[in-house]
């Protein structure tokens, strides 16, 4: 591959959006990120990577001024540090090397960078029998078809005020990304069909192209 390629993925909760991520990027041989974010912020700021997995992709809960703005104001924060630090690793991860980042505003954070933006999404009662089955067997949980309802839409609620805050865009809008992909529909690996089709059919194209 001679061409950088980046892709950043939004999903709702449930639908998919780590695994999508890491089998396209295995499928174009390009690197991955999404928990490895974490990883990278803790080392730079010291905090424990529980600590940051508590605090990622949620909004403040006190008015502020945008981070894009500045980080002035910021820095007394260990939150707004946690935030600060996941942006500038991802820009320096993208200005490295072709990569499929999940989650973090990471669309809006690489505006000025060529690349392609996916939103994932699916019908909530397909992502909560997703998410119980993920769960079923993992330690220190315990829940059923209506407490997981409750937790998928807090997680998308969360994902949401998170980006809407950051960027100013519609988080799901059919305006800010260049795929929007219903993952009970395509499937997983048919979602990562689709994508890896958009970008080899579009490469290099305009709207006037087919004209």
């Amino acid at each position: 591959m001679t061409d950088k390629i980046i892709v950043t993925i939004d999903r709702e909760y449930g639908s998919g959006g780590h695994e999508v991520g890491k089998r396209l990027a295995d499928k174009l041989g390009v690197k991955f990120f999404d928990e490895e974010l974490i990883a990278r912020a803790s080392a730079v700021t010291g905090y424990h990577e529980d600590y940051i997995r508590n605090n990622d992709e949620k909004a403040p809960e006190y008015s502020i001024p945008s981070l894009f703005s500045g980080f002035d104001s910021f820095q007394t924060s260990p939150f707004a540090r946690i935030q600060e630090e996941e942006f500038r690793i991802i820009r320096e991860i993208a200005a490295e090397d072709s990569c499929v980042i999940v989650g973090r505003a990471a669309d809006y954070i690489l505006s000025n960078e060529r690349h392609v933006s996916i939103f994932l999404f699916a019908p909530i009662e397909d992502r909560i029998k997703r998410k119980l089955k993920v769960t079923e067997n993992l330690p220190d949980t315990d829940y059923d078809e209506y407490s997981m309802e409750k937790h998928v839409k807090h997680v998308d609620k969360q994902r949401r005020k998170y980006y809407e805050f950051y960027t100013d865009n519609k988080w799901g809008g059919r305006d800010v990304y260049d795929l929007l992909i219903n993952t009970s529909r395509a499937g997983i690996d048919g979602a990562v069909d689709i994508i890896a089709a958009y970008i080899t059919g579009g490469k290099d194209k305009d709207i006037m192209s087919d004209l």
